[in-house]
């Protein structure tokens, strides 16, 4: 798990607070990220038809990151669900749920953007939609297909690709749970809820019966912190460094040097700060 830090207040709550945790990225997310860069449009080209070729790396990512594949045949679309294997088809006159298409205007439109990602011969093009969010699903499929048809490999890609510019005005680093065995632990990824909370906002109590239309007040921008300026040792940075602008605060370390989550991350309301 990898978190970014702010540094320097952006004023009273519910802004940014020194120290604030702005966003977490867990193991398969930055998984996902890299696969995506090396996956994007940009890397692959266009066939004599306008088209992107079918059976490239770009189809089989879409293919495996997304639920449906759509197919053109004649005036209307084939659509398959990739998960459950169901087909219907899809045309100018709404179906039962009041889906329809025009595939001649949809794909002239499309194909004018430099970025699509449709593939095919002219006829029967091919295109996929609605992303999946199961990524733990997904992605040793997707890591498969680059690591056969590119020299990248996953094991090479577990660190966010934070810019030097958000090295310079974030502190960037990365920490662990543990797994125990009587007295000695193992370092471990932390997933899930973990991830998501640690990047939560920090909101008034939520009643027992809320109206429909309740939104809760927020207290703060974060929930949860780094007092950086007590974790020196523990980031091997020291404050003045890590305040400085011109400075890139890269404190990540290898999986058997990181810190405890509880060690380097504090709940405002546990702490009395809320």
């Amino acid at each position: 798990m990898e978190l970014i830090v702010k540094v320097k207040s952006n004023g009273p709550n519910p802004r940014y607070q020194d120290g604030d945790v702005v966003s977490t990225m867990s193991l398969d997310r930055i998984h996902l990220a890299h696969a995506e860069m090396i996956c994007h449009p940009n890397n692959f080209g266009f066939n004599t038809n306008g088209t992107r070729d079918l059976n490239t790396l770009l189809e089989k990512f879409q293919q495996a990151t997304h639920m449906y594949k759509f197919q053109r045949v004649g005036k209307r679309v084939r659509r398959t669900n990739l998960i459950t294997g169901e087909e219907d088809m899809i045309g100018k006159t709404p179906n039962e749920n009041g889906e329809s298409i025009d595939v001649y205007q949809y794909l002239s439109k499309r194909l004018k953007n430099p970025r699509h990602k449709i593939f095919g011969a002219s006829g029967s093009e091919v295109w996929y939609g609605k992303m999946r969010s199961d990524k733990e699903t997904f992605l040793a499929s997707v890591w498969n297909h680059i690591e056969t048809e590119t020299d990248n490999l996953k094991e090479d890609h577990n660190s966010w690709p934070f810019t030097d510019l958000e090295k310079r005005h974030f502190i960037c680093i990365n920490t662990s749970g543990r797994s125990y065995d009587g007295d000695s632990f193992t370092r471990v990824e932390l997933s899930g809820g973990t991830v998501i909370e640690r990047a939560l906002p920090a909101v008034e109590d939520i009643p027992e019966d809320p109206p429909e239309d309740y939104n809760p007040i927020i207290l703060a921008k974060r929930r949860w912190f780094v007092p950086y300026w007590d974790l020196s040792s523990e980031l091997g940075s020291s404050v003045d460094d890590l305040r400085n602008p011109d400075h890139m605060c890269d404190c990540r370390k290898p999986m058997n040097e990181r810190e405890h989550i509880d060690i380097l991350t504090y709940d405002k309301i546990t702490e009395g700060l809320l």
